[in-house]
């Protein structure tokens, strides 16, 4: 996942966190093999790229949500909520949601 997405805003709170994250263009290797011609990245990366953010490893998907495709360059705003080491993500772009999951973590 090296260069796939850098952070531009984050904002932490107990048990809140928000990052807002822009996506490589088309010619990261990620994108280059997940349907070339119509690039888009995976769904199981966006559970990845959660768990990075949080530096938590996840041991259970409670459930998985993913609605709207995340493209290359794409600005995305990872919302976060924790509760007792669950975690709800919800994923927007331009305020529409991408995905919606729930993981638990040690």
């Amino acid at each position: 996942m090296h260069n796939l997405y850098r952070i531009l805003n984050s904002e932490i709170n107990e048990n809140f966190f928000n990052y807002e994250i822009l996506f490589s263009d088309k010619n990261h290797p990620i994108f280059q093999a997940h349907f070339p011609e119509n690039s888009l990245l995976p769904a199981f990366l966006q559970i990845d790229i959660a768990s990075n953010l949080l530096e938590k490893k996840v041991i259970l998907i409670k459930k998985a949500k993913f609605i709207n495709p995340i493209l290359p360059n794409d600005k995305i705003k990872f919302e976060i909520n924790n509760k007792n080491n669950s975690f709800l993500v919800i994923t927007k772009k331009d305020n529409q949601k991408c995905s919606e999951f729930t993981f638990v973590t040690e």
